[in-house]
């Protein structure tokens, strides 16, 4: 069995993709799996897919290829040197990418069910949406759709957490140590830089050790005590993240990765909704969200939003989050009497 997976998304979008590929790697090991995923996050697949099945393109360049026919071509012959008899597209692929499982020649194709009807229409199985359901739980229906339609059976109904023990292997939890990421890939996801800045501050002040993670779009000064560090690769950031006892940040791909390895998180979230809240570790996660908003979540799972709708207040939903209470709800998660962090493997 050949089978073609494309996954083009940043960061949170592949971590709580991981377990699919994970699953459908140990269930059929004699199966040749070939990926299309973004450039930098190779490592999060490196155990489940060889080099040669490999192809990196970056979610833009797939998204706008159809401005540039000529690129499309190696990729339509990797697919196709792939001889897949199934194809697998995941949430949020571009039109280039159901093309492509299009002309692939594969009897089998699964994805998510929305979007334009040329690309719904491409899909032999494809899954509609459930209220309820999480983002994980979505990509995973996909991978129990895929098997039932192979005829090989089942999986089990939920999702487990990815297993990154390839990159956390050797590294140990440190008590009392804080990683805060105050970056996110839009504004609209970011509590303020400056508030990210002052929390570290006041934690330092308890005695925590905090560790800052540059970014460019959260350039600000951080106070004394506060280490900052900058994570050349998603290995680097997986193992820092593995290492702290609490996680502070925006709904964005680090939140995910430190929920996929145990780490508990207190997020500030805006726009985004409580499909996109962690999956996993529930009882360590601590999403802070403004409940009373009209306009929230203004984000849909078949819709996202480039500026924000509040013209009143705009950003509402982040900047009524204040310090004092984010700071309030870490030294909770940070109390002797909070439930221990999930342990590493």
């Amino acid at each position: 069995m050949n089978l073609v997976i494309f996954k083009t998304n940043a960061l949170g979008d592949n971590v709580v993709f991981v377990p699919v590929v994970q699953a459908l790697r140990r269930r059929f090991p004699q199966w040749r799996i070939g990926l299309i995923t973004h450039p930098q996050l190779r490592e999060l697949y490196a155990p489940e897919i060889a080099d040669d099945d490999l192809l990196l393109v970056s979610p833009d360049d797939m998204r706008l290829a159809w401005r540039y026919p000529w690129r499309v071509r190696p990729w339509l012959r990797l697919v196709r040197n792939l001889h897949p008899e199934a194809i697998l597209l995941s949430y949020d692929q571009s039109t280039v990418a159901h093309l492509l499982g299009r002309f692939s020649s594969a009897r089998l194709r699964v994805g998510a069910r929305f979007g334009m009807p040329f690309r719904r229409a491409g899909l032999t199985h494809p899954v509609e949406w459930r209220q309820g359901w999480s983002f994980a739980q979505w990509h995973w229906e996909m991978a129990r759709t895929l098997i039932a339609g192979l005829g090989q059976g089942e999986i089990p109904a939920q999702p487990p957490a990815p297993d990154l023990t390839h990159l956390t292997r050797g590294t140990v939890r440190v008590p009392g140590r804080v990683v805060i990421h105050p970056g996110a890939k839009t504004e609209m996801n970011r509590w303020p830089a400056e508030r990210h800045a002052e929390l570290a501050a006041r934690l330092v002040g308890h005695g925590a050790e905090v560790i800052w993670v540059k970014v460019t779009e959260a350039a600000v000064p951080v106070a004394a005590g506060v280490q900052t560090m900058a994570t050349g690769t998603v290995g680097d950031l997986v193992r820092l993240l593995a290492s702290a006892s609490l996680f502070v940040g925006n709904n964005s791909g680090p939140l995910h990765l430190a929920n996929a390895v145990g780490t508990p998180v207190v997020a500030v979230t805006g726009r985004a909704p409580s499909e996109w809240d962690p999956a996993w570790h529930r009882e360590h996660v601590r999403v802070l969200r403004q409940p009373d908003l009209p306009c929230q979540p203004c984000e849909r799972f078949d819709y996202l939003p480039r500026t924000c709708a509040n013209t009143t207040e705009p950003l509402a939903c982040l900047r009524r989050c204040g310090v004092d209470s984010v700071e309030a709800v870490c030294l909770e998660m940070l109390s002797p009497r909070a439930a221990q962090p999930h342990p590493l493997s």
